[in-house]
């Protein structure tokens, strides 16, 4: 937030892409390694009516993964619901 006369205003990212809702969502997501982790995160998006599509890598010493989430959300809050969920999972790292 950014004071001006003692009135805060959110600061705007020139850098943040303005998104037209519905609209189509790719976004990775970093763990640690879990054989059960692609059923999980399949469930939030079956959860939230989204039949996107959920691909994943290991890292090399196969310690980590990551999945890359690709679906269609209605809405911006629709997005952050999904999002949170994901990050609520246990052994979540960052989203990116």
């Amino acid at each position: 937030m950014l004071l001006t006369n003692g009135v805060a205003s959110p600061i705007r990212c020139p850098m943040k892409k303005e998104i037209n809702y519905p609209a189509e969502i790719t976004f990775k997501s970093v763990f640690l390694l879990n054989p059960e982790l692609h059923e999980i995160i399949s469930g939030v998006l079956v959860e939230h009516g989204i039949g996107g599509e959920v691909s994943h890598k290991p890292s090399r010493n196969s310690k980590f993964i990551s999945y890359t989430i690709t679906a269609e959300f209605s809405s911006e809050s629709h997005l952050n619901e999904v999002c949170a969920k994901i990050a609520a999972i246990q052994g979540f790292i960052m989203m990116i």
